[in-house]
């Protein structure tokens, strides 16, 4: 092995270099690292063949070193091959089932050995592996997570994350329950498994039953913030000063039902302005709007027959909220989410019932001192609602439909959040603590203390 300072690599299967997965391994990283460990990532290179993008490494703090953890990737290791090997997975049939793969594998196991031999990986944190979007890296990581524990006589030294799974987001995109196909986690003496909500526990155990789950919630609060950029997100936009400004931090898809917001736009602007209040309301989405070019075109349309044409500001991609980027004057040009809650009087999260995981807006409202509304999503009530938060809630079941009016009590208590100042207050400064005590860096150094006793 060689000499230099022990190190923490994280593997993401997201394929994406800014998302909420690889916030929450830098949340790891950044409670865990101290003065004697690297911080290494993986940013899915060889993992999401072709899908990668590279520019959100300039926005990873300075103490990550991007890696790639296969050194040299096998012949004949190719997306064609990968694609074949995850069809063959979510027909039923696993990979270690697939003898074809094995010579595959076994050469990615080798080689992922060799980096962590390399680089002396103490911690090795996997996001999002069980998913088949790369069945053949997830079998091999198994074999070199197995392989790397005996040669170095490790204990539990892997933090198996899973984020999404199946039967959360989008299941008809990996074959049909109980998916046969695909590896399921087991008891293993180098390997804690976590998700990040009970609902995901239950169902995880009841899916994959002999291995133990331990939940470890996204996290969204720190002590120490970083300075936003010196130029207003508002005047950047053309959003006046007076205005009440709603955040909305989604991607532009149907399942985000974000028309939702703009029937509610327009029902707070027709009841401030008859009530004699001057000021407009606007909403910011935040996300692409190239994702889905017919539902943009579509809410387009809905602005216009709304008539809040122009109360309506499409991000086309902020960066996400993020406790540890690096400063962000390097890219001036740029904001983020918290900027622009730095600057909303609101934050809505109207999303529909049963697609989200967990729920990451209403936590970074909270951590950002801004009220939040929210729809009465699957998750909400175990996620925020029990933890003590308060917002206005939008009652929804499965059956609901976006283009719903919302009920009179839900507007009116929109508007209170909106105008109020007092009842403003007392929601932040509740909600401030309920995220200092559970979605907090603090809370998860904790957990992550009682796992790693000896780290």
């Amino acid at each position: 092995m060689s000499e230099g300072r022990y190190s923490i690599l994280g593997i993401s299967f997201d394929g994406l270099a800014i998302s909420g997965i690889v916030n929450e391994f830098l949340n790891v990283a950044a409670v865990l690292r101290g003065d004697k460990f690297r911080v290494l990532f993986d940013l899915g290179y060889d993992i999401t063949i072709g899908r990668t993008v590279d520019s959100g490494r300039l926005f990873l703090p300075t103490w990550v070193e991007v890696v790639r953890a296969v050194g040299s990737l096998p012949a004949g290791y190719s997306s064609d091959v990968v694609e074949e090997a995850r069809a063959r997975v979510i027909a039923g049939t696993g990979i270690a089932a697939a003898k074809v793969y094995d010579d595959l594998c076994y050469q990615l196991a080798e080689s992922l050995v060799a980096t962590f031999t390399r680089e002396r990986v103490r911690l090795l944190v996997i996001e999002n592996g069980t998913l088949p979007d790369n069945p053949l890296f997830t079998e091999a990581v198994y074999m070199a997570i197995a392989e790397y524990g005996v040669q170095q006589k490790l204990g539990r030294y892997v933090l198996w994350r899973d984020h999404d799974l199946m039967w959360s987001a989008e299941p008809h995109l990996y074959g049909s329950y109980p998916y046969p196909g695909v590896r399921k986690p087991e008891e293993n003496n180098h390997i804690y498994n976590v998700v990040a909500t009970d609902w995901m526990r239950k169902r995880m155990q009841a899916w994959a039953p002999s291995a133990t789950y331990h939940i470890i919630p996204d996290r969204f609060f720190s002590p120490v913030l970083l300075l936003s950029p010196s130029r207003s997100l508002r005047v950047a936009y053309g959003i006046p000063a007076d205005a009440l400004l709603i955040a909305r931090c989604t991607r532009v898809v149907p399942q985000k039902c974000i028309e939702r917001d703009l029937r509610l736009l327009a029902e707070l602007q027709r009841r401030l302005t008859a009530a004699g209040d001057q000021r407009k309301v606007f909403l910011f989405v935040t996300g692409p709007t190239a994702e889905d070019h017919a539902e943009f075109d579509r809410l387009r349309a809905l602005e216009r027959t709304l008539s809040i044409t122009g109360q309506v500001i499409w991000g086309d991609g902020l960066l996400p909220f993020n406790l540890l980027t690096i400063d962000p004057t390097a890219q001036p040009d740029l904001f983020s989410v918290r900027d622009l809650l730095a600057e909303a009087d609101l934050s809505s999260f109207l999303t529909s019932y049963d697609y989200e995981g967990f729920g990451n807006p209403p936590g970074e409202a909270m951590a950002m001192g801004v009220p939040f509304i929210a729809t009465t999503y699957e998750l909400y009530q175990e996620v925020y609602g029990s933890m003590g938060a308060i917002a206005p809630l939008l009652p929804i079941d499965r059956r609901s439909s976006p283009a719903e009016l919302p009920p009179e009590s839900f507007i009116l208590w929109t508007l209170r959040a909106l105008t109020d100042s007092e009842y403003r207050a007392q929601i932040v400064s509740r909600n401030l603590k309920v995220c200092q005590r559970f979605f907090s860096l603090d809370a998860l150094e904790r957990q992550l203390r009682e796992l790693f006793k000896d780290f």
